[in-house]
């Protein structure tokens, strides 16, 4: 009978150290959800605006990263206005910055950018690149 209970005894506890370490887990290792801070808004013409957002959550070993934005009037807030971007494909993400940008009279968008970059919008049809040392 004592050792019934022992067993007893040892399997509560074990479930519960099991509970505790896999909560803890969980908890430990949630991503953080919140959106890109809005860094800068620029016009191109009467139908599109430049976005750039900042990503920095990574702390000292992850670099900041940029992603850039061109769509259409976003109305809000800063937080609304990143949040919304945040569900989009960003234009160019990387950590350099745009040097100059417009469209011209058939929506062709030019960009001029310097720096490193990780990803390029699935939707873009050319790219030229210039190799400076």
């Amino acid at each position: 009978m004592q050792f019934r209970t022992a067993i007893k005894l040892g399997h509560y506890f074990l479930t519960a150290y099991l509970l505790v370490m896999v909560g803890g887990y969980y908890f430990l290792n949630q991503q953080d959800d919140a959106p890109d801070t809005l860094k800068t808004v620029s016009q191109l013409n009467s139908e599109h605006w430049l976005y750039m957002t900042e990503h920095n959550t990574g702390g000292a070993t992850v670099p900041i990263t940029y992603r850039y934005y061109v769509e259409p009037k976003i109305k809000g807030s800063d937080q609304q206005i990143a949040k919304q971007l945040s569900a989009l494909e960003p234009l160019i993400s990387g950590m350099g910055s745009i040097n100059d940008i417009h469209i011209d009279d058939k929506n062709r968008l030019t960009v001029n950018y310097s720096g490193r970059f990780i990803n390029m919008a699935s939707g873009v049809d050319q790219v030229t690149f210039e190799i400076q040392r």
